[in-house]
């Protein structure tokens, strides 16, 4: 027998368990970027672009004068 997939695993603890009236924040993000139709395809294209221009120079120190 295999492991049921992470999303599937959601899926059945989210109706064994209903939030209380609260918002899920994950649940929401995943519903509405199914809706526009983004993919990890897009996520992945937008990480690397944003690798590409991240400045990985240290912080400068806040200085308190």
């Amino acid at each position: 027998m295999t492991k049921p997939s992470l999303p599937l695993k959601k899926t059945i603890l989210e109706t064994a368990v209903p939030p209380e009236g609260r918002l899920r924040l994950g649940t929401a993000l995943a519903e509405m970027s199914r809706k526009i139709g983004i993919t990890n395809a897009d996520i992945e294209a937008l990480e690397q672009s944003i690798e590409q221009v991240r400045d990985r120079r240290p912080a400068e120190p806040f200085r308190f004068e």
